[in-house]
């Protein structure tokens, strides 16, 4: 295929608006500078002929000239309106580009009478002086034209081929030679406009390529977005109806586990436990992630020494280690700096399990605090298999896991570099990682540095600390709409000793506490209830019912930030299915 045709084939196949606009932006400023040449092209004609044909073609080439103006004013004026009244510009183009096309060949054609009528045999000067106004005319309008390659022909043809007939008529070598320049000096610039037009066509073709690209990455992206709603939607209502057994399982499995105590078959209820934990663990880690994501945990900023943060964390990871043959050393360097303790501990305890899970025996972990000039550094440091360079940039990734291609569950989700991630972010603490296949890896954390004097008199207490197991007495009212639920978590709260008074919906529950004559210790309840009831307005209901601002416990599935944000911004008590029965004991000591 020639490249004539090529481009042919790549050339836009309407005429836009934008197209008719190149025509007409800058017409005005050629036709009042061609009106010019012409005035003073005839008027010196006159002055040596002082004939009528000269003010022929004076008027005739005046007149198109006119005509043009009134084309290019008419159609800004036809622009302006559409624009004012929103509308696009040009409601036709193509017929104002008809009329654009008809006046400039009616234009160039007066051009073109020019030498016919002024000309004189054997009067060279003159003639070179109509030739160099002609062909400079011709010239001067090409680039404006050059967007449409008709309009090229409509005005180029009709100017140089009057002309140089005109010279070789004259039968004069001067004449002859004159005619040739004027040829070869104008197919030279049609060649040059031509080619201007074929790039004007493809950049016009490029902006239309990547409109349709761009409404196509639209549209990509809103079916994208679409997709990702429905999956969240799904998920989250998944991820509800699986806690809702999961929670049931594990109350009806710690009920079993004391009625068992000391028979043969404890052994076999302790691993189903833990087999439920370590499922409880997985929805806890998705959850962690939606609630920072939520913007529904919120740092409580305070100075306190690095050595009680380590502490606790040497107290949950020393029996692992043990177990592992690692060991697990720390260094405080008496440093104190100003984080949250309970989140800074969730960071720590992160990377020391997870530097934990993939040292070799015999190797170990080392946590050191380090005071720089500028901060103190929260150091990481280990003896594992290390982590390529092509790996670490993905480490911070939800589920992703250096060497766990078969997703092996003793090593993990591939959560607790996820958390930390969004934990730093959340404290504003810088995190760095430096690691080498076989030589272990290395986390820092840069914290400000504190003083003594400057230290709060309350640490938050950390999270990992264990709940206190006095034993507690009290009424509770749970409301849930699972029979299941309420029969699991019921029979357990009865084995811890408290009176448990089960209801499925809100008017259940009224009855039963005009039935205890507003009695009522601590108030358990579902979020999300059937018929559309919401827990929050549950609460308000029956507190109002007891005339008194009983202590409530939300228990919730749904784990999408709207609701995580929402419930925590409550106030209330909140704990996420499937819920540790430990984890209830211990909010429940904390209400009553």
């Amino acid at each position: 295929m020639s490249r004539k045709r090529r481009w042919r084939s790549r050339a836009p196949s309407t005429f836009t608006r934008a197209d008719l606009a190149r025509l007409f932006d800058n017409a005005g400023l050629t036709i009042g500078a061609g009106a010019l040449a012409a005035l003073c092209l005839w008027l010196l004609f006159w002055r040596h002929h002082g004939d009528v044909a000269t003010l022929a073609w004076a008027a005739l080439v005046h007149l198109t000239q006119a005509v043009r103006l009134a084309l290019v004013l008419g159609f800004r004026r036809d622009a302006a309106r559409a624009q004012s009244s929103a509308q696009n510009a040009a409601q036709n183009p193509a017929r104002w580009r008809t009329l654009w096309r008809v006046a400039l060949a009616a234009n160039a054609a007066a051009w073109g009478l020019a030498p016919l009528l002024m000309l004189r045999p054997l009067d060279t000067s003159y003639a070179l002086l109509a030739i160099v106004v002609l062909l400079g005319v011709a010239v001067s309008e090409l680039a404006t034209i050059a967007s449409d390659r008709l309009a090229i022909a409509l005005w180029l043809l009709p100017i140089t081929l009057p002309l140089a007939a005109t010279l070789l008529w004259q039968r004069d070598a001067v004449y002859f030679a004159l005619a040739l320049l004027s040829l070869l000096f104008a197919a030279v610039n049609a060649r040059a406009a031509l080619a201007q037009h074929r790039l004007i066509s493809a950049a016009a073709q490029a902006r239309s390529d990547n409109a349709a690209l761009v409404q196509r990455l639209h549209a990509q992206i809103e079916l994208t977005a679409k997709a990702s709603r429905e999956k969240s939607q799904f998920l989250a209502a998944a991820s509800h109806d699986l806690r809702q057994p999961l929670h049931a399982l594990s109350f009806f499995g710690a009920t079993l586990e004391r009625r068992l105590a000391g028979s043969a078959e404890q052994p076999l209820i302790f691993n189903m436990m833990r087999s439920i934990e370590a499922l409880g663990k997985s929805f806890g880690a998705i959850l962690d992630i939606s609630k920072l994501d939520a913007g529904a945990v919120q740092p409580h900023v305070q100075s306190f020494p690095v050595r009680d943060v380590f502490r606790r964390v040497q107290l949950s990871f020393a029996g692992q280690a043990e177990e592992a043959a690692l060991q697990l050393r720390f260094r405080s360097a008496g440093c104190i700096v100003t984080s949250d303790p309970q989140l800074l501990e969730r960071i720590l305890g992160n990377l020391v399990q997870n530097a934990l899970r993939y040292c070799r025996p015999g190797s170990g972990v080392l946590v050191a605090a380090r005071a720089r000039h500028n901060g103190v550094s929260l150091e990481v440091w280990d003896s594992g298999i290390g982590i390529s360079a092509s790996e670490l940039p993905k480490i911070f990734a939800e589920f992703y896991q250096v060497a766990n291609l078969e997703r092996d569950r003793s090593k993990g989700l591939g959560m607790g570099l996820a958390i930390v991630k969004r934990l730093a972010q959340l404290l504003g603490h810088e995190l760095t990682v430096r690691s080498k296949p076989g030589s272990g890896s290395v986390f820092k954390l840069w914290l400000k540095r504190s003083h003594p004097e400057p230290m709060d008199d309350f640490v938050v207490a950390a999270e990992t600390v264990p709940p206190a197991l006095t034993e507690g007495r009290g009424t509770v009212l749970l409301v849930d709409d699972e029979e299941s639920i309420r029969t699991s978590v019921g029979e357990l709260l009865r084995e811890w000793g408290y009176e448990v008074i089960a209801a499925a919906t809100l008017a259940e529950a009224l009855r039963a506490v005009k039935a205890q004559q507003g009695l009522i210790d601590i108030i358990v309840c579902d979020l999300r209830l059937r018929d559309g009831m919401d827990g929050l307005r549950v609460v308000d209901a029956l507190r109002q019912a007891c005339a008194s601002r009983v202590p409530a416990l939300l228990i919730t599935g749904d784990t999408s930030a709207e609701q995580v944000l929402r419930v925590h911004e409550s106030g209330h008590e909140v704990l996420y299915k499937p819920v540790q029965p430990r984890d209830m004991l211990a909010a429940l000591k904390r209400l009553a």
